[in-house]
């Protein structure tokens, strides 16, 4: 059996209630609340053993009301106050009334304690698991090669359960099943309404874990213990990559940022990358993004200007204000006439591939011009990691495209330029271009630049759906951008938008 320590702490809270007299807990019945999947019912049975061979306490689990008979018959025999119920499975709202009198229950999130309730009862959050937590009990029980163990935990996230099946397949088949029986998406939101509203199925994306010490309230983080009881310090987030880029159209742009945000915090690097550049796609398609950007500097070369003296570098038309919609179309095989197709629309002006691994970009923007020449396009990266390859040759590629010869020969268009695209200033000073040799081929035939994002909120999409036109399904593969459940979920909507 693998034990994390985060196990040791809940056991450690759950006997200190029972038997310290002087605990904040002691005396009340201990309800252990946590995601689907992730050992509620194992650490419930290892608490009946302890309590019996231990504590000497006669010990009933019970899991279903069949069990009520045999408690009853308990209590005539040894008294109500010597047999000790550990309920396992039940819904809190739907405990039998001959099994109310339990010393703890191990169930699902759906937990709304009235005011009245607390003062017997508590909730105790059993968190999710972590992925080193997850990759150990692989190495040390199951024995999975390291790639088998990244391409699991894409898929489950920190269920423990999902991420333990027989195959990926099995682990494919559980999550979209689960994302199948999402209705509302609302419910996946990380707000008091969304942990106690929603059925298992919900529970399954939506993994919940402790808030990192950081952002958790002084007046909680003082005492270990109060983090796993109070549900301010509790957040929750789909840490599955692949139900995130299933669930991508339908989850409103806070809600990606969350996941975002809790990627990053955590140190979830894959996740991270996978969701900053949905969230980009989003916004930029419901026309809520703003991007800022200054000319690289390699290492090599002076100092960038200082913090005050970069926004007047800022290059003009890079000041991307998107104002007409998106288009999701093209694989990295086949996209020279999606891409054609796109550059001629007037209708959108902005491109993003049906595909997880495009060569070289994530999505191309088309700008207008400062100058008396015509506007063309900006060929987007988007990228969290201190270092980002380019490749001057598929970028020359794409230049065949939006400025072959006979456009620069004519001299009245503007050439295409590269962003790097990242979270913020900070991000953007430290960036490092790979190669050298692949900066200055790159720059010979355009401008380099790198970039971060503002999220612009002068224009919401009425209908809180992502304004892209699809134009095909992306194709099956290990890893998916959006799996077809997610698009064809999807319906298209008419935006009503303000005027400005």
């Amino acid at each position: 059996m693998f034990w994390r320590r985060r196990d040791d702490k809940i056991v450690s809270l759950l006997l200190d209630g029972w038997f310290r007299e002087s605990s904040p807990l002691s005396k009340k019945k201990s309800i252990m609340v946590g995601s689907p999947g992730i050992g509620k019912s194992t650490l419930l049975c290892v608490m009946a053993f302890h309590l019996v061979f231990k504590h000497k306490r006669n010990v009933l689990r019970c899991k279903d009301q069949n069990a009520i008979n045999i408690y009853e018959e308990l209590i005539r025999q040894q008294g109500i106050s010597n047999v000790w119920l550990l309920l396992d499975g039940f819904h809190y709202q739907d405990i039998p009334a001959g099994v109310r009198t339990f010393k703890m229950m191990a169930t699902s999130q759906q937990v709304d304690l009235k005011s009245g309730e607390r003062t017997d009862a508590y909730c105790c959050l059993f968190p999710c698991w972590s992925r080193k937590d997850l990759f150990s009990v692989e190495k040390l029980i199951y024995k999975f090669h390291r790639k088998g163990m990244i391409k699991r935990f894409y898929y489950s996230g920190g269920s423990v359960r999902e991420f333990t099946l027989s195959t990926c397949t099995d682990i494919i088949d559980a999550i979209n099943n689960a994302i199948s029986s999402v209705n509302d998406v609302s419910n996946l939101l990380n707000n008091k309404s969304s942990i106690l509203t929603g059925g298992l199925k919900v529970d399954r994306l939506r993994h919940t874990f402790v808030k990192n010490r950081r952002a958790i309230s002084p007046l909680y983080s003082k005492e270990w213990w109060k983090p796993f009881i109070y549900r301010s310090c509790w957040e929750q987030v789909i840490d599955s990559e692949y139900a995130a880029r299933c669930l991508s159209l339908r989850l409103r742009s806070d809600a990606l940022f969350r996941i975002y945000a809790w990627a990053k915090n955590t140190g979830n690097n894959s996740l991270t990358g996978a969701v900053f550049e949905i969230l980009l796609h989003r916004l930029a398609a419901d026309k809520q993004l703003d991007l800022y950007i200054f000319e690289y500097v390699s290492p090599n070369e002076s100092k960038p200007p200082a913090e005050e003296q970069i926004a007047p570098h800022h290059h003009k038309a890079g000041q991307v204000r998107l104002k007409k919609s998106a288009i999701c179309s093209g694989t990295a095989s086949n996209y020279m006439s999606h891409l054609t197709e796109w550059r001629d629309d007037k209708k959108c002006s902005y491109w993003f591939p049906a595909c997880d691994k495009f060569p070289n970009i994530d999505s191309i923007v088309k700008l207008k011009s400062t100058s008396n020449k015509k506007g063309n396009v900006a060929y987007l990266q988007f990228t969290v990691a201190g270092q980002h390859s380019i490749d001057s040759n598929q970028l020359k590629e794409m230049n065949k495209i939006f400025y072959p010869d006979d456009l620069k020969n004519a001299d009245d268009t503007e050439p295409p330029i590269y962003i790097a695209v990242c979270p913020d200033r900070i991000s953007c000073k430290a960036l490092r271009l790979d190669t050298k040799a692949e900066v200055l081929a790159a720059r010979k035939v355009f401008q380099v630049f790198v970039g971060y994002y503002v999220e612009n909120k002068r224009s919401i999409a009425a209908d809180d759906q992502m304004n892209v036109l699809l134009k095909i399904l992306p194709p099956t593969s290990s890893h998916h951008y959006v799996d077809g459940l997610g698009l064809s979920a999807y319906n298209q909507k008419k935006r009503q938008r303000p005027k400005w």
